[in-house]
């Protein structure tokens, strides 16, 4: 078995072994996080009313995708 796949390690091993092919401006990657934070708004509303989230789980959720947003504005200092 490779070490890429190996269980020692897991995901982490793994995902460390991959490189992108370019570099994705960070003005890409806060539009995609933002996006996915309006996809997140969306779904787990959707996930409240059905009952089949709790609204302290989504708003969790959705302040770590909001904070992700943010650090990767003012990291960008935009």
């Amino acid at each position: 078995m490779s070490a890429a796949l190996s269980p020692v390690g897991g995901k982490a091993a793994v995902m460390a072994q991959i490189k992108p092919t370019g570099t994705i401006p960070v003005t890409a990657l806060i539009a995609e996080a933002q996006r996915e934070l309006d996809l997140r708004r969306q779904f787990y509303w959707s996930r409240v009313r059905a009952g089949k989230m709790r609204q302290d789980e989504a708003d969790k959720r959705i302040a770590l995708m909001q904070a992700i947003v943010k650090r990767l504005t003012v990291t960008a200092a935009l």
